[in-house]
């Protein structure tokens, strides 16, 4: 394994690196398709295809929902960090 067995502690398998870069391919993946789409808002906004209400309303409609995936994800964060079940 290109001999990194030396650097990494014997509880960690092959199989738990490959889940390690299958969830970073994951996340390269969807932070591409996010910058490919705000990329693509700001093309069509420079061009002006996009009427002006509606890339206001676009724009507003990113912010809410990045706005309630934070809200939800503090809840989700402290409840999986809680010993009780």
């Amino acid at each position: 394994m290109f001999g990194l067995e030396e650097l990494v502690p014997p509880q960690v398998t092959k199989t738990t690196l490959y889940h390690v870069v299958g969830w970073g391919l994951r996340l390269y993946v969807c932070s591409l398709v996010i910058v490919g789409g705000y990329s693509l808002l700001w093309v069509l906004e420079l061009a002006g295809v996009v009427p002006e209400t509606w890339l206001s309303t676009i724009w507003i409609g990113i912010a809410v929902m990045g706005c309630l995936f934070l809200v939800l994800l503090v809840p989700l964060f402290y409840s999986a960090r809680s010993s009780a079940r």
